[in-house]
């Protein structure tokens, strides 16, 4: 009981060291966290429209896919597909970026921390002429192209830089009357260069063994050693060899006996022959 005791107190305290070493401090982004695209919301004129108190109106477009804002993901490559409404404000703001010729301000936050750090990310987007029902050059019209490369940065958690930008292609085709659909492609990179993608780097860096982790390890390691090593000298071992010493001694005790009964039969012999 008591060994049992021992090791599950030594495998609490590793777990409670390897929890605190493995897991993202609170103000990092992990894996797959959702990082939010954020644009200044721009009126008729092209120019970007400001709240009561002077701050710029941030809005982000509302995916019908998944009926939550547009996001990219931390530390992942691969795509993204948001398709947005005609209604949707978000639209009309594209519509009027291309309208004016004018790059749209857009942001991403750099951290989790309470009062968030923001990176703003120019995003141009680009508009493809396309052929009304009615022919003709006066019936040519401007429709979105949804396609984007995401290059973005991070380390430790953090972003540190990253880009936006279009890719001049064959618009995407409305899966529904009055849908635009917008296509980002991400890839990651661990630091600012972009020799190490961070969705393996960060995999990686989780797994790295400090020393006081390691000294951690061999404690545990220990404890384990002891604790498997009493259990098997003290419920095996130990009893084993009693039981042999006490056969042997059986055992001598029985071949004693045969001598002095063997004695005394040759005792006895010798005396009626006399």
């Amino acid at each position: 009981m008591r060994a049992a005791r021992i090791l599950f107190a030594a495998l609490a305290l590793g777990s409670a060291v390897l929890a605190g070493k493995f897991s993202p401090k609170a103000d990092e982004f992990k894996l797959n966290d959702e990082l939010k695209v954020e644009c200044a919301q721009l009126g008729e004129q092209g120019g970007e429209l400001s709240n009561a108190d002077g701050s710029l109106r941030w809005i982000s477009p509302t995916c019908v896919e998944t009926r939550k804002p547009l996001s990219l993901y931390y530390g992942r490559d691969g795509p993204i597909q948001c398709s947005v409404k005609a209604e949707d404000t978000f639209h009309e703001t594209m519509l009027r970026s291309i309208t004016h010729d004018r790059a749209l301000r857009c942001r991403v936050a750099r951290n989790k921390l309470a009062y968030a750090q923001y990176m703003e990310l120019s995003v141009r987007v680009e508009g493809v002429r396309v052929r009304g029902a009615g022919g003709g050059k006066s019936a040519a019209m401007r429709r979105i192209s949804g396609n984007f490369n995401a290059v973005l940065h991070g380390l430790q958690g953090n972003l540190v830089a990253g880009s936006v930008y279009p890719v001049m292609d064959q618009p995407l085709p409305e899966t529904v009357s009055g849908v635009t659909t917008m296509q980002f492609n991400q890839k990651w990179y661990e630091g600012t260069g972009l020799s190490v993608l961070m969705a393996n780097k960060r995999h990686e860096e989780q797994f790295v063994i400090e020393p006081v982790v390691a000294i951690m390890f061999c404690i545990l390691t220990a404890c384990i050693v002891y604790v498997v090593g009493r259990v098997y000298v003290e419920g095996s071992l130990i009893p084993r060899a009693i039981k042999e010493h006490r056969d042997e001694k059986e055992k001598a005790a029985r071949e004693l006996l045969l001598l002095d009964a063997q004695a005394t039969a040759t005792s006895s012999d010798n005396k009626k022959t006399k």
